[in-house]
């Protein structure tokens, strides 16, 4: 970069200023963008007013239309009254709004709040950046700015210059959303606003899959309940947005939504980052539940559907369900949904998540759906939750509350008026989970010394 500049005062001294520009772009190009802009801008020079260093235009919407690249048009007041340091530093100024419509593709009317052609945290970082490397071999480039101090000619050949005021400024920048406005009076974000922003949102990115850098998002879709691809300009800034990251996708949530769950904002804050990784043992139906949670409060199916369907008051307390045959009409997994849901509450902490998906199985009343299949998924993997292990030895001793031990038949269950805890339906000879009951019993310590406890508990109440 040093002498990239010494280059641009011979040039200045011997009079061809004009030439600058010209001559130092593929040089800075390599220098400061590793080639990034080579063969996607057209530079040139033109008349701007005095207190604008020049322009930089997104595709096809330079000067002259019939350009299909980038356009980059700098002042000739720049030219002709700037120092070689103002001139070197203003073309780097439009090189850096340029590099962002590469980077993140061209600038469409509804997208001027992606920050492409502006002067926020993006541009910040990347002009601080040069103005510290610039610094390293040589005297820091302090021209290079949001804004600029470049002398103003007050007088045109033809015409005497009058300032506009400002009000006729923003209308013109309001309505030229093709191109950027680099006013001399612009102040940008302070060097400690930019790197906070630049350690909180950047700098986590670059430990994550390459796809959180695309120009495309995955977004939740509440009244389909699927996910559809939106591009991330058109989907507001990203302080107001977190992103879960799903087998390598990230899909975007709006932050209030997350604002909404005290413990999913609690985990977001304690990662420091607007990203956060799906654990791989999540499957893709339980975070489409994480997305419709979030979105609306709940998932289907209403619990209170199968608690109306209880045959007797006692069914319906807050409880787990107490196992009934397999009945063909009712098709859903349940509650083994439910266990899924309080795991990935687990996983990412998430209490919120655990806690509705605890208070769902605790509202069925009856299960229709496999026994077995519901403990193995408590019971699986090496962390296991202690209030889902809780659960479980209140559904294995569950039992209706008109249930006496006293009048219970032991194994004549089709012969019994009375029905026995959740356990002894399981262990009956007559079960069909008993073998696959005491498989599982074999293959996890945890479920065996917890059935052992619900034995011990049921015997004293004088079941066995």
């Amino acid at each position: 970069l040093m002498n990239i500049c010494r280059r641009a005062v011979a040039l200045h001294q011997n009079g061809s200023s004009e030439k600058i520009p010209f001559r130092i772009f593929n040089k800075l190009d390599q220098a400061l963008f590793v080639g990034y802009l080579n063969n996607t801008v057209s530079l040139d020079i033109n008349r701007f007013d005095s207190e604008i260093s020049g322009a930089t235009y997104t595709h096809r919407w330079g000067l002259d239309r019939e350009v299909k690249r980038i356009s980059i048009i700098l002042s000739q007041d720049v030219i002709r009254h700037g120092q070689a340091r103002d001139i070197v530093a203003t073309l780097i100024h439009h090189m850096i709004h340029a590099y962002f419509l590469v980077a993140c593709d061209e600038q469409k009317e509804n997208e001027m709040d992606s920050g492409r052609l502006k002067h926020g945290l993006h541009f910040g970082k990347i002009m601080l950046a040069i103005r510290r490397l610039s610094a390293v071999h040589g005297r820091e480039l302090t021209t290079l700015d949001y804004g600029h101090h470049l002398p103003s000619r007050r007088f045109h050949v033809d015409d005497y210059y009058r300032p506009r005021r400002r009000d006729e400024i923003e209308h013109e920048d309001r309505n030229e959303w093709f191109c950027s406005h680099c006013h001399s009076d612009i102040c940008g974000p302070s060097d400690s606003e930019v790197e906070e922003w630049y350690k909180k949102i950047c700098q986590p990115m670059l430990d994550l899959t390459p796809s959180i850098r695309g120009l495309e998002v995955e977004v939740y879709n509440v009244r389909r309940h699927e996910l559809e691809k939106g591009r991330r300009a058109h989907l507001g800034s990203s302080s107001k947005s977190v992103e879960l990251i799903f087998k390598d996708r990230p899909v975007l949530v709006g932050i209030d939504k997350i604002d909404q769950f005290p413990s999913v904002k609690r985990t977001f804050d304690r990662a420091g980052s607007r990203f956060l990784v799906v654990p791989k043992e999540v499957s893709e139906g339980t975070f489409m539940r994480l997305l419709e949670f979030l979105h609306t409060g709940s998932y289907p199916p209403d619990p209170h559907i199968f608690a109306g369907a209880a045959v007797t008051r006692d069914v319906r307390l807050k409880a787990p369900p107490i196992i009934k045959s397999k009945n063909v009409s009712v098709e859903a997994v349940v509650v083994l949904a439910d266990i899924r849901f309080a795991k990935l509450g687990l996983y990412m902490g998430f209490e919120d998540c655990k806690t509705y998906a605890l208070d769902r199985m605790n509202t069925y009343g009856v299960l229709y759906e496999d026994p077995v299949a519901v403990l193995k998924e408590i019971y699986r993997g090496c962390e296991l939750d202690p209030d889902l292990k809780v659960w479980a030895c209140m559904f294995l001793t569950r039992c209706p509350d008109t249930s006496s031990p006293g009048r219970y038949h032991g194994e004549l269950l089709d012969h019994s008026t009375i029905e026995p805890p959740n356990l002894l339906k399981l262990e009956s000879q007559q079960s069909t989970y008993r073998s696959r009951f005491f498989n599982a019993i074999e293959v996890s310590r945890a479920l065996e010394n917890d059935v052992n406890k619900a034995r011990a508990e049921l015997r004293t109440a004088g079941w066995y």
